[in-house]
């Protein structure tokens, strides 16, 4: 029971993670983005899109360590 809550943890945080990855990578081509309200261009965007890249990469590995946490554990 323990490790499929690890696995479904794993899952709801990596799966999010790849929209968040795929919004910067998109913020960072356009070099424009809307982030809380606000329409960010040029210097701003790139760097809000590599924090969102950096964050989305974040949760991914999380995820990865939470599944291989649950396929080692016995």
């Amino acid at each position: 029971m323990a490790r499929a809550l690890l696995v479904l943890a794993a899952a709801l945080l990596a799966i999010p993670g790849l929209f968040v990855v795929a919004k910067g990578i998109a913020a960072l081509r356009r070099q424009r983005i809307y982030v809380q309200g606000r329409h960010l261009e040029g210097g701003r965007a790139r760097t809000a899109g590599a924090m969102l890249v950096a964050y989305g990469l974040g949760m991914v590995a999380l995820g990865a360590v939470l599944a291989a946490f649950a396929a080692t554990r016995h």
